[in-house]
């Protein structure tokens, strides 16, 4: 329950012994000590002001009362405001976090689709190495065969003319052109032609 700072010590209105007590208290005040309206050191203005200080004080209550509805009203609007900047910037991080999410989603998918790339060229490096190596292979292969072939060949050509001059050692040939000077052919027995041996 809010109050307003005013509290009441004698009610208004009501049955008659109670208006009585409120015409006592008045008469009480008027010849009261303290300069009353009928005596004292008199002054006949102690009532009238008595009766402005009344009114001033419930000035300053009602403006009291006006200044903490003021306050209560600012700062029920700075904990609404305070409380939806929350709620915005809760919303907002919430969006955020969601964001982030689907990126951290997304990149753990590229990186695995990545890696997978990556596992399949290295297969396929591999197998091209492989094939390479395999052709390489091959064709040093062919090489060596071939100087193997040209070495045997030419021991082969070496054997077959040794065999043909061991066979042919003690055999007499004849020249293929007769081209002697003064016809001395060393083959003619008589030394003058080749007419008789």
């Amino acid at each position: 329950m809010e109050t307003n700072g005013i509290v009441p010590t004698m009610p208004i209105g009501g049955s008659m012994g109670e208006s009585w007590i409120f015409l006592f208290a008045i008469l009480a005040l008027m010849w009261g000590g303290n300069g009353g309206l009928f005596g004292g050191n008199g002054n006949g203005n102690a009532i009238q002001a008595d009766v402005n200080r009344g009114f001033d004080n419930q000035n300053l209550q009602a403006q009291t009362r006006d200044i903490l509805s003021a306050v209560t009203s600012g700062t029920a609007q700075t904990v609404a405001a305070t409380n939806q900047t929350f709620h915005d910037t809760l919303g907002a991080l919430n969006d955020k976090y969601g964001e982030l999410q689907r990126d951290i989603a997304a990149l753990s998918v590229g990186q695995a689709n990545l890696l997978a790339h990556q596992n399949e060229c290295c297969c396929n490096l591999k197998t091209a190495i492989l094939t390479s190596d395999m052709n390489t292979n091959a064709q040093v292969q062919k090489v060596l065969d071939t100087i193997s072939e040209n070495k045997i060949e030419a021991l082969r050509d070496k054997v077959n003319a040794l065999e043909l001059a061991q066979a042919t050692n003690n055999v007499v040939r004849y020249p293929n052109a007769m081209t002697y000077a003064y016809n001395a052919n060393p083959f003619c027995s008589n030394g003058c032609g080749c007419g008789s041996f």
